[in-house]
């Protein structure tokens, strides 16, 4: 039997979770369905025309998968592909060969419920959540035309996407952390060379005022941050005079962990 394709739909910023759900997807369907990832390698060989590659994908594919985030809910290809995919689905119902599955897979801060017209009229689920990841799985079976039960631990491949979440949102919001504080391209080199020999476990910055509304959104942010990588301490609270009225002033300490900063750091230059 001719194996079925997948596609999955994502940018690269996401790769890492597009190959874990590819691996999990192939070795629950061994045999049956191979899953299309532009960024594995090996879906688009080298050489090849990217282009005619995922047309290609796209027009021979029983089902697809669109990795939702709150960055890839907003780049074009996701809605070309996605598009592509419901055209070919509504010709499929019209001549009675069935719907083709096109499921969002919501992930590191997104929601079904926040989705966009039309992306929110589709079954979209939350991927680290085993139960959902279960439901999804059922449909691709359907597509394939497989039944039995799954054998794939739906609890454990919930994990690895929350560990990968957890990792793909602590870049962001230190990118948003050094954004509140207005650290430019600038301090970031001297940033990086400040720590270049550093033997601590953390870097300090220490910033000498930071207004109480900017103070909040940085605790607002450390609330989705992991315990342990970075911790706000207000040192000394005082008024400042603005034009017209007073408002309230803080002296920070800032410590964010030293191989968080590394790669944040790295993740910029590249």
């Amino acid at each position: 039997m001719a194996e079925k394709m997948i596609f999955l739909s994502h940018i690269h910023e996401e790769k890492e979770l597009a190959i874990l759900l590819q691996e999990a997807i192939e070795n629950e369907f061994s045999g049956f369905v191979t899953v299309f990832v532009s960024s594995d390698g090996s879906s688009i060989p080298i050489g090849s025309n990217f282009l005619n590659a995922i047309r290609k994908g796209l027009t021979k594919s029983i089902a697809a998968i669109y990795l939702i985030s709150p960055k890839s809910v907003k780049r074009p290809w996701i809605s070309f592909e996605l598009g592509a995919v419901w055209s070919r689905s509504a010709i499929s119902e019209d001549s009675g060969n069935g719907e083709i599955p096109a499921m969002p897979f919501c992930h590191s801060g997104i929601h079904p419920s926040a989705l966009p017209q039309p992306m929110c009229n589709l079954n979209s689920i939350e991927a680290n959540k085993s139960n959902q990841l279960e439901v999804a799985f059922k449909s691709i079976q359907r597509a394939v035309g497989g039944k039995g039960i799954l054998r794939t631990n739906f609890d454990n491949l919930a994990l690895k996407i929350s560990d990968f979440e957890h990792q793909y949102m602590l870049a962001d919001n230190i990118k948003k952390i050094f954004e509140i504080l207005k650290l430019s391209a600038q301090d970031k080199d001297s940033l990086e060379k400040a720590i270049s020999n550093l033997k601590e476990n953390y870097f300090v910055i220490t910033m000498s005022s930071v207004p109480e509304n900017l103070l909040k959104e940085l605790e607002s942010i450390l609330k989705s941050i992991p315990a342990g990588n970075v911790s706000i301490q207000s040192k000394y609270t005082g008024l400042m005079i603005g034009s017209s009225t007073g408002y309230q002033s803080h002296a920070i300490e800032l410590k964010i962990k030293l191989s968080l900063l590394k790669e944040y750091l790295t993740s910029k230059r590249n």
